[in-house]
């Protein structure tokens, strides 16, 4: 029995095509002379064009003249135990969590800060690793 509805493969319009809307913006913006920026802003200045047209270019031209500003990552002072054991990375991890729960870090500064403690512990288990092996094939010789 073939399927009822939903998507289908191959359905709709290809990925990447440029809609009629689209293509008549650009080929005003390239007759007229101007930068696409400089045309979306003569569309949002002209009084006389439609409400819902300024709006348009309005909010199609905002993100070229008031960009997002890029969050700032904030300076995290916590004071953790030697993170050389694993003893030492467990008691890391845990004053991390209770910094979190007291509120002392928010939860994302809390999961930066557990993952450096992660990649230390990665590593030392990367370097005991690495001596087990060389002993195994040191003593197979």
């Amino acid at each position: 029995m073939s399927k009822v509805g939903g998507a289908r493969p191959g359905a709709g319009r290809p990925r990447g095509s440029v809609s009629r809307r689209g293509v008549e913006v650009a080929a005003e913006a390239l007759a007229s002379g101007m930068t696409p920026v400089e045309f979306m802003l003569a569309i949002m200045r002209d009084e006389s064009a439609e409400p819902k047209r300024r709006e348009w270019a309005a909010e199609k031209v905002a993100p070229y003249l008031h960009p997002r500003p890029t969050p700032i990552d904030a300076v995290v002072s916590i004071d953790l135990p030697d993170t050389s054991t694993a003893e030492g990375i467990e008691a890391a991890q845990t004053k991390v969590l209770k910094a979190v729960a007291a509120g002392e870090l928010t939860p994302s500064q809390g999961q930066s800060v557990s993952m450096l403690i992660e990649g230390r512990r990665r590593a030392i288990e990367t370097g005991e690793l690495l001596a087990r092996i060389e002993k195994l094939e040191a003593r197979d010789k």
